[in-house]
């Protein structure tokens, strides 16, 4: 026995070690069992294939829930791959088919408000979404992993029948997208921060002027099917005019009515210079944005954030041309438009349906929401998301930094209308707006 050896000493260090070793194998085989113990399969229907960061996060996760749940076998496609088209009414007849015939090729489904409302024209049915998903709603600890103001009040989940259908893991702004080597073969200097609708006019004759004698002519509007752009434009320009209600809930200034005639009326002078011509056919948004940014065929495009990932994919080497300014706006804009959107919804009849809501709690996570807007420089409504979208020297950043100065309705969070102007002004009469489409495009096509 060598000198200074302490029985009891050693006999203490011998018990704890026995302790923490029983502990730890005791965590771990309780660790390894919640991880492994689901098995079957998950049949997952992707997203945001082709779009830059969006896609690089879905195959990140999808990697990371493959290694968390070994036992349990992951069929994964992007709903580009799966569908006849890559459209939310593709997506729709997808889940009406599942729901009337009772057989279900996925656990997981490609869902927003649009493919909701779809499902709901076909079905006839505005609360299938009750009959018929996962409502998290109902799942413990759920509403807790997303911000506040999206789960809670009244108007929560108000355009999925009050189901809370999933995650709100993206979140975006609307804004006026230029090309900055076309503006510069114009001599236009596009004002960023509050254009007005005579600025967006000035620009628009300019590019009319320029088609009268060039032999390749420029569309002052980048115009995509289903893109819904010119909608964009009509509604941040008609609620630009609308009056939102002070403390006491009065509002001074042009009625809804009024609001709808200015619009109107705008869009009809815009459709005098033709703002659309020289458009290509373009069916994909790779078309779109070689057409914009390689060919220089177009002045703006009205679109949200998110259309930077799947441009800066098709042309990498052209991105810095594509520079962002706030939407036009009566006078100029006080305000930002955007919003939060739900991903994906689980089937509540479908097989997986428990390994789904296993896959909504992954990504439902802190570092989740971190990486989503590091990797977008967008919003997100997951709650975790320490990381700000306004460092950084990319465009992204700067707009935000700009936007969150000026704009007194661009709230921190909710990069929306404030709550009291939506309850005012719920809702915009799409055919009112359709025909003022119609009018800017001067054909008989629409979005």
């Amino acid at each position: 026995m060598s000198k200074g050896f302490n029985r009891e000493r050693a006999g203490r260090w011998l018990a704890w070690s026995c302790a923490m070793a029983f502990l730890c194998y005791g965590v771990c085989s309780s660790l390894a069992e919640d991880i492994s113990a689901d098995t079957g399969k998950l049949r997952w229907m992707g997203h945001w294939k082709g779009e830059g960061g969006r896609e690089q996060m879905v195959r990140e996760v999808l990697d990371e829930f493959r290694f968390l749940h070994p036992k349990l076998d992951v069929e994964f496609q992007f709903a580009s791959d799966v569908l006849p088209e890559k459209s939310q009414l593709s997506a729709a007849n997808c889940i009406v088919e599942m729901i009337r015939s009772g057989t279900f090729d996925w656990d997981v489904v490609w869902l927003d408000p649009l493919i909701y409302s779809m499902v709901a024209d076909q079905l006839d049915d505005w609360d299938w979404g009750r009959k018929h998903l996962v409502d998290f709603c109902a799942v413990p600890g759920f509403g807790k992993t997303q911000k506040n103001f999206l789960v809670e009040g009244k108007d929560a989940h108000r355009y999925t029948a009050g189901v809370f259908p999933g995650p709100y893991i993206e979140g975006f702004l609307y804004t006026a997208w230029y090309n900055q080597s076309v503006a510069d073969r114009l001599g236009l200097d596009i004002r960023e921060e509050g254009m007005t609708e005579k600025d967006l006019l000035g620009y628009v004759e300019k590019v009319h002027a320029y088609n009268q004698t060039a032999a390749e002519p420029i569309a002052a509007f980048l115009d995509v099917a289903r893109s819904g752009s010119f909608r964009r434009l009509y509604y941040g320009l008609l609620y630009s005019c609308l009056p939102e209600c002070d403390s006491e809930g009065e509002a001074d200034g042009p009625t809804i009515a009024e609001a709808y005639a200015r619009t109107d009326a705008f869009f009809g002078e815009l459709g005098r210079y033709q703002p659309t011509e020289g458009n290509a056919a373009s069916v994909t948004w790779p078309d779109a944005a070689r057409f914009m940014l390689v060919e220089n065929r177009a002045l703006f495009f009205f679109d949200a954030t998110w259309r930077y990932n799947a441009f800066k994919t098709a042309c990498p080497e052209r991105i810095g041309q594509l520079r962002l300014a706030q939407m036009p706006g009566f006078g100029g804009n006080s305000h930002a438009v955007g919003g939060y959107l739900t991903t994906w919804a689980v089937l509540k009849n479908a097989p997986g349906r428990d390994a789904g809501i296993e896959l909504m709690r992954h990504w439902s996570r802190p570092p989740i929401a971190q990486k989503w807007v590091r990797y977008t420089k967008c919003p997100t409504g997951l709650k975790g998301d320490l990381y700000d979208p306004t460092f950084g020297q990319d465009i992204h950043a700067e707009f935000q930094r700009r936007l969150r100065l000026k704009c007194n309705n661009l709230m921190a969070d909710p990069p929306v209308f404030s709550s009291r102007f939506v309850e005012q002004y719920p809702s915009i009469d799409p055919e009112r707006a359709a025909v003022a489409v119609l009018k800017l495009r001067g054909d008989e096509g629409g979005e």
